[in-house]
């Protein structure tokens, strides 16, 4: 059985989202891939390749192994899964398994192979890494207030007048500046179509 690859026919059918009708014969050999992947991941790479040499298949070791290594292209080699989602799942196997282990444990040597599981568990978690800083809490921040009213926090007023008079006394800068250094100064009010106006001449002037 399985003589003929259908290989690249079922990475046609996945990549259309298994809407492509497959043959009688393709079909097996999909769902012989697939029975592959759950053997391998239950039992290991031998048991899965030893499945297909045995009845009722029957394939040579050979083209056993040329099948398995199908069966792992075809449903991972877009695998997007993203990695801490593989770790918890290595995780939760590892325990199973160590708990398995330690449920029927009869000698040290039983113990060791608990304590190697576990260790691994430990980390593929991270467990064995301190963990990562946590972000700052706000209680914790120290908080900053700005304001423009000087009076709420026991500073004098500014003078803005005085301000005003400290910018005229400014020598060789353009009239434009002069005005915006006042209006950042708060001693004129903000124009917002002169601000656009001024913002689109500078611009002009970088051309």
């Amino acid at each position: 059985m399985f003589e003929t690859s259908y290989f690249d026919q079922l990475q046609d059918y996945i990549a259309s989202g298994c809407t492509i009708e497959l043959t009688d014969d393709e079909l097996d050999y999909y769902n012989v891939l697939y029975a592959m992947i759950g053997i391998q991941r239950k039992y290991s790479k031998d048991n899965a390749i030893a499945f297909l040499m045995h009845e009722p298949f029957n394939v040579k070791r050979q083209r056993a192994r040329e099948m398995y290594s199908e069966a792992i292209n075809l449903f991972f080699a877009d695998d997007t899964i993203e990695n801490n989602a593989h770790r918890n799942m290595m995780y939760d196997n590892l325990i199973k398994a160590a708990q398995v282990v330690l449920s029927t444990a009869k000698s040290s040597k039983d113990m060791e192979v608990y304590g190697n599981l576990t260790a691994q568990a430990f980390k593929i978690k991270l467990l064995d890494k301190p963990d990562p800083q946590k972000r700052e809490e706000i209680k914790d921040k120290n908080i900053k207030i700005y304001m423009l009213d000087t009076d709420a926090v026991g500073i004098p007023k500014i003078d803005r007048q005085q301000l005003a008079a400290q910018i005229d006394a400014i020598q060789d800068i353009p009239e434009r500046e002069r005005v915006r250094l006042k209006r950042d100064a708060q001693v004129i009010d903000v124009d917002i179509i002169e601000m656009l106006d001024d913002q689109e001449a500078k611009t002009k002037d970088y051309e």
